[in-house]
């Protein structure tokens, strides 16, 4: 049993001790008795209430990762990148407008899906799909880089070109042999060159029909640049990059290193965020990624994990400065550990993400 306050309380958590409080909007009094497993509306009715929170039954407790990405509006953007997909490499259609409009208007969904959600953080779990890999891998990227661009504190128009760019980044890998594409083994040095061209084809092929403005293109062409130079295609340093560009790379790379690939098993989420901040300045802007770090949650709310003292623990509350150090609650036990702020926790880490791939089915406990 530990207790839990109103605002981390999470659906399928198990009360271990009654509430009772006063509802004014039924001039009533309920109770919530023990054993019973906590609903979205209970948890509101609670916070409206003003609880400083709820003992919480760890070992009969249900919790269901949240999702921060509306089902409906993943399926319309997948559907849209597909079809604009398809006309890109039919040489006697080519991308048209009418595409175009569909994408910006599933842009423009995504940025009013994460605006709705206040202090929204991305879960992670919530945004992979592991089939067609190309068109979830640019929407996943367009969500972390909207998510970016709302915490550096961009306008929407800006959102708007920031997710169209996300959204088409990778389509000119289409336009590549599969073979190479999927290849188990290590690219030669000719097929990693023709793989690099994948921004070029993207970017000309829209600029040329005028179906996007400087900025979508700058942001598509460059998503692969780095700030020392090392990058491709035109190897840009520091500030030549345009901002969106920038964003981009930081996303591009994260959703890549954690994605399950033919030639690689996915990297540990906490494995990938290391990687980044150890490229930060020389790959990727630091302004950038301390945004993407405030705004993402590798270890999303619910999600269930290994610590390395062997015990499991769902996540509690992410803090978005220490984003691989959040509050979790040991399975079967009756204790916490706030990874974070508590001293005595300095040698516990996060090992693994459990059931990452599940979505939204309950993780029992």
């Amino acid at each position: 049993m530990v207790f839990v306050r109103s605002e981390e309380l999470l659906p399928g958590m198990c009360l271990a001790r009654d509430i009772h409080f006063y509802e004014p909007s039924i001039a009533s009094s309920i109770t919530m008795k023990t054993g019973q497993k906590l609903t979205d509306m209970q948890i509101t009715q609670l916070c409206s209430a003003k609880l400083d929170g709820a003992y919480i039954d760890t070992v009969r407790s249900e919790v269901r990762v949240i999702s921060s990405i509306n089902k409906q509006i993943k399926k319309e953007a997948i559907n849209n990148i597909h079809s604009l997909a398809d006309n890109f490499i039919d040489t006697s259609k080519g991308v048209q407008k009418r595409d175009i409009e569909s994408v910006g208007n599933t842009t423009q969904n995504l940025i009013d899906n994460l605006s709705s959600q206040k202090d929204i953080l991305i879960n992670i779990s919530d945004i992979k799909m592991y089939d067609d890999y190309t068109y979830h891998h640019c929407l996943s990227v367009a969500i972390m880089s909207i998510a970016i661009g709302m915490e550096l504190g961009f306008t929407n128009e800006m959102l708007n070109d920031l997710g169209l760019a996300g959204l088409l980044h990778d389509i000119g890998k289409v336009a590549i042999p599969i073979e190479i594409i999927n290849k188990p083994g290590r690219l030669t040095n000719e097929e990693f060159n023709v793989v690099k061209m994948h921004p070029v084809y993207a970017a000309k092929h829209l600029q040329e029909r005028h179906l996007v403005n400087d900025n979508v293109y700058q942001g598509i062409v460059g998503h692969h640049e780095k700030l020392d130079g090392s990058g491709y295609p035109n190897h840009l340093k520091g500030d030549q990059i345009h901002p969106y560009a920038r964003i981009l790379a930081v996303a591009d790379v994260y959703d890549a290193l954690t994605s399950n690939r033919p030639y690689r098993i996915p990297s540990p989420p906490n494995e990938a965020i290391e990687l980044i901040m150890g490229s930060v300045d020389t790959h990727f802007d630091e302004r950038i990624v301390r945004a993407f770090l405030r705004k993402v949650a590798p270890f999303p709310t619910g999600a269930k994990v290994k610590l390395s003292n062997g015990e499991t623990a769902y996540v509690m509350k992410n803090y978005p400065d220490q984003p691989l150090r959040p509050l979790v609650a040991v399975i079967g036990a009756d204790r916490v550990y706030d990874l974070s702020f508590d001293m005595s926790c300095l040698n516990i880490v996060i090992t693994e993400l459990l059931d990452e791939n599940k979505g939204n089915r309950l993780i029992n406990m």
